[in-house]
């Protein structure tokens, strides 16, 4: 297991990312937030795009799991948005991340032998780089690992492709978690939705090697959106 790897086991990752729409957007925003987090004990940070990844690492101290999202004009349930290509994955990794993520779900617009052949290339052109596999279903966890090319199996986009978007559970997706841990060796990193301490302990309880948590910390503007909706729904 690389050294990387090994440092996020039993721990937590903060997710620090913000779009151009939000008041957050910026590598200076970024680095302030990841800060705050590897003060709070973060085990590891999650940054995307080169520039913030760079203020990040420039930052702090703790490994930085490095992603490139390139949104296009069509549904996100079907694109293919997180590290697509390995020109994308280059621009991250050489921005100095310590474990590149990207998409390894399996879509019509990209069978498994163009995610395979990809995967091959990053290992080929850079040997160490750990990479973590961004997956929605036990089928793609299982074919991630056979790739010999994956270090960490993540449950970053279930409930987020077409094909699991009908089945997206309210909370973290704890059985796909119990899934991947019967059937793969590889580290499982759960991760989305999780909300609350309770999310947190039902993924531990799955079997969860590590968590990763975003919005719950770092998107303000998503926290004030959940409990004005509950004050709402008190008041009706």
């Amino acid at each position: 297991m690389h050294k990387t790897v090994e440092k996020l086991l039993n721990g937590v990752v903060i997710s620090c990312q913000a779009y151009e729409d939000t008041p957050l957007y910026g590598s200076n925003y970024m680095a302030a937030m990841a800060q705050c987090a590897q003060m709070g004990g973060a085990d590891g940070l999650r940054a995307c795009w080169p520039q913030d990844i760079k203020a990040v690492k420039a930052a702090c101290s703790i490994p930085v799991i490095g992603i490139n999202k390139k949104f296009g004009d069509g549904d996100p349930l079907d694109e293919i948005f997180i590290t697509p290509t390995f020109e994308l994955a280059k621009e991250v990794i050489d921005a100095g991340c310590d474990i590149l993520a990207l998409d390894c779900t399996i879509r019509e617009c990209r069978p498994f032998g163009e995610l395979e052949l990809l995967l091959r290339q990053i290992k080929e052109a850079y040997p160490d780089m750990p990479i973590m596999a961004d997956l929605a279903t036990l089928e793609e966890a299982v074919k991630a690992e056979e790739t010999g090319c994956v270090d960490i199996i993540s449950t970053t986009l279930a409930g987020y492709t077409r094909n699991t978007c009908g089945t997206k559970t309210e909370g973290p997706d704890v059985e796909l978690v119990k899934e991947i841990k019967k059937a793969c060796s590889l580290p499982v990193n759960a991760e989305g939705r999780i909300w609350e301490l309770h999310d947190l302990e039902l993924v531990l309880e799955a079997g969860a090697d590590m968590v990763s948590i975003g919005s719950a910390v770092s998107r303000p503007h998503l926290i004030t959106e959940r409990f004005v909706n509950c004050n709402k729904k008190h008041k009706q």
